[in-house]
């Protein structure tokens, strides 16, 4: 019984790998064979650790996307509606810090837009209407005073 066991695992594992080795990008959609892929997509590095994760309807992304450093951290949260960037994306270093927030509209910068040093600091306070700069930009130090602020 635990020969059979092992058995089928090990079907199902070489059933899986060849599955995820067989969905393949091109330019932007991606494909298992010749048909634009549905479903939950992973890919690894080469140290089986995870690099993203994404869902894909017809081959494009849609929702989030997490993509991971090397060591298994979390490096970026993207967000994508029809292959299209569309919502948050935040990115991390490797300490886990937050270092930046951008947002998007329909594959166009829009909303506000921040980035804070390997420490935490916020360095830069930015705002985006349909791909133009909006509002009013801030520039921070190290120690958080306003160094410059300019109106768009």
């Amino acid at each position: 019984m635990k020969k059979l066991s092992l058995l089928i695992g090990l079907i199902l594992l070489g059933v899986l790998s060849s599955q995820a080795q067989s969905i393949k990008e091109v330019d932007g959609v991606y494909y298992r064979g010749s048909t634009p892929y549905t479903g939950f997509y992973t890919s690894v590095y080469s140290n089986g650790n995870t690099r993203l994760e994404m869902n894909l309807i017809d081959g494009e992304k849609d929702g989030e996307v997490l993509v991971y450093f090397e060591n298994g951290e979390l490096n970026e949260i993207r967000s994508y509606k029809k292959n299209v960037m569309h919502g948050s994306w935040i990115t991390y270093n490797e300490r886990k810090q937050k270092i930046g927030l951008a947002n998007y509209q329909n594959g166009k910068k829009h909303g506000e837009w921040k980035i804070w040093d390997d420490q935490g600091n916020l360095l830069y306070d930015m705002y985006y209407r349909d791909g133009e700069k909006t509002g009013v930009w801030k520039q921070y130090d190290s120690e958080g005073q306003l160094i410059s602020e300019r109106q768009f």
